[in-house]
């Protein structure tokens, strides 16, 4: 093999290989995307599940407030008011962050411009934890509790709310650790190696 023909041999190996680095960096992309819109569709989906579920318990705390059985007792109709107060501003809250945020993220388009709204996704969450470990929860659970009270429920009911409160919380804990915060995070290191690819 003379020179010239080892010369044309590494150019064609050399273009093979430029070929087959840009054809990576495609599958890697890809796999990227892919796998950043299942993360915001959990998100998206996870949003419109807490609306309806939002949206069935109105109606229902409407009908447990107007219950005979509640007719004279304080805590039981403070307690479905207060429910019915948190569920409307619930179903508000969600849709605002379906569409001031997780719609507004869009893979095909720029990528800081979509990593701003998911790190701004992440604080309204980060919020949203704190009003529902530290308002929500103990208001609903006081009232709860002051019910029962009132009611002059006996052991077995005590211990039914006891676990009923207790599942409530590790419930919360779970969703906003498994389900908001672990995709949060997956979007945002899909998108942080999306702009290192793109910076190569």
């Amino acid at each position: 093999m003379d020179l010239e023909e080892l010369k044309n041999t590494w150019m064609a190996l050399d273009e093979q290989l430029k070929k087959n680095e840009v054809l990576n960096k495609q599958i890697v992309r890809e796999m990227l995307y892919k796998k950043s819109n299942k993360s915001l569709n959990w998100l998206v989906n996870m949003e419109f599940m807490g609306t309806i579920l939002l949206l069935f318990t109105i109606p229902l705390c409407f009908w447990l407030y107007n219950a005979p059985i509640y007719k004279n007792i304080t805590a039981p109709k403070i307690l479905f008011l207060v429910a019915i107060i948190f569920a409307i501003l619930g179903v508000i809250w969600y849709f605002y962050k379906i569409l001031k945020y997780l719609l507004r993220i869009d893979f095909s388009m720029n990528i800081k411009d979509n990593i701003q709204s998911v790190n701004e996704y992440a604080i309204l969450i980060k919020k949203e934890k704190f009003v529902s470990y530290f308002i929500v929860i103990p208001v609903l659970s006081l009232l709860g509790i002051w019910g029962y009270y009132e009611l002059h429920a006996n052991l077995l009911l005590w211990i039914l709310l006891t676990v009923a409160l207790i599942f409530a919380t590790l419930m919360t804990y779970w969703l906003y650790k498994k389900i908001y915060d672990a995709n949060i995070q997956s979007i945002k290191k899909s998108l942080e190696e999306l702009e290192e690819l793109k910076e190569e």
